[in-house]
């Protein structure tokens, strides 16, 4: 269910608790969690950090599914200027999604929203760190419009919140962005 890759995990506190749920539901994530080859209880985990994550804001911030095939068929259709206008709607929607959620508005907070809004479209995002550099790769499996819309969407966030330009390769289907300088 969550498609972020990210290389410095850490473990998180939990606790047991107990809760009364209809018969038919819980055979439902049951059965589902059988077919995704997880257990009960990871799946129960991934639906709570979805909503706390993501559901519980959705309305408050008019968002609403659109099927993949409408999305490409509307990036497809943009022309350059139009595509420039739909990065600059994107990113102030980030921005908002930030304020709301994580109530600030930084490189960091952005790039966790970006990560959530990816998730929700079944984009992966793999933070590669070393001690000189830093990356992320991309990977949509979409077009090479989206190729496109992503590298000055990444672009855009790195230098209007931390001044810092990024090198972007892209195909059809992933982008590899990496930053030409470093931010902590």
């Amino acid at each position: 269910m969550f498609s972020v890759i990210k290389l410095n995990k850490t473990h998180k506190k939990t606790r047991t608790v107990s809760f009364r749920v209809q018969d038919k539901v819980i055979s439902d994530i049951e059965k589902e969690a059988k077919r995704m080859m997880i257990s009960t209880n990871v799946l129960i985990n991934q639906i709570l950090q979805q909503y706390v994550s993501w559901d519980k804001f959705e309305h408050r911030m008019r968002m609403f599914p659109i099927p993949k095939e409408n999305l490409l068929y509307i990036l497809d259709s943009l022309d350059e200027k139009r595509q420039d206008e739909s990065i600059c709607l994107t990113f102030n929607s980030i921005r908002d999604w930030a304020l709301l959620t994580r109530k600030k508005f930084d490189i960091h907070s952005c790039l966790e929203v970006l990560e959530d809004y990816c998730r929700m479209v079944d984009i992966t995002i793999e933070e590669n760190v070393s001690s000189d550099s830093r990356s992320y790769v991309i990977c949509h499996n979409m077009n090479n419009h989206i190729s496109s819309f992503i590298e000055k969407l990444v672009k855009k966030i790195f230098w209007e919140l931390a001044k810092i330009n990024v090198d972007c390769q892209s195909t059809k289907t992933t982008v590899v962005a990496n930053l030409l300088s470093r931010f902590d």
